[in-house]
């Protein structure tokens, strides 16, 4: 027997449709709203996910401005603080100064050295 030498032609496959996830869309809402606000309602979860951003990045800017206050107050603090240290410091090296101390204890029949002070050493200390 003779071969059958003509080919039928090979047509493609056809491509499967893919459908496509989005919103899903309701006709009778749709008819009754705008394609913004349904688009807004549809999205209610990300607008309040916003929203709560909004308020932690309020709320911390209010809590940096108050710290903020807080270290000025206390810098304020500090350099009172450092002034009043250094004016009981310098009264303290006045009132130390030799002169001073000998004015205070004169009525004591106290009165200083004209001579260089004597060392007294222990001997039985040393060994």
């Amino acid at each position: 027997m003779a071969q059958n030498k003509y080919k039928a032609p090979v047509t493609p496959p056809k491509p499967k449709r893919v459908r496509r996830t989005g919103p899903k869309r309701n006709p009778a809402l749709m008819d009754g709203l705008n394609m913004t606000a349904f688009y807004l309602f549809n999205n209610v979860h990300f607008i309040f996910y916003i929203a709560f951003l909004g308020v932690i990045y309020i709320a911390n800017s209010h809590h940096a401005v108050q710290t903020i206050k807080e270290i000025r107050g206390i810098q304020e603090e500090l350099t009172t603080i450092s002034w009043e240290s250094n004016s009981k410091k310098s009264d303290l090296m006045y009132q130390s100064m030799e002169s001073i101390v000998s004015q205070k204890v004169h009525h004591l029949g106290l009165k200083e050295l004209k001579t260089t002070p004597k060392k007294i050493i222990d001997k039985q200390a040393e060994k």
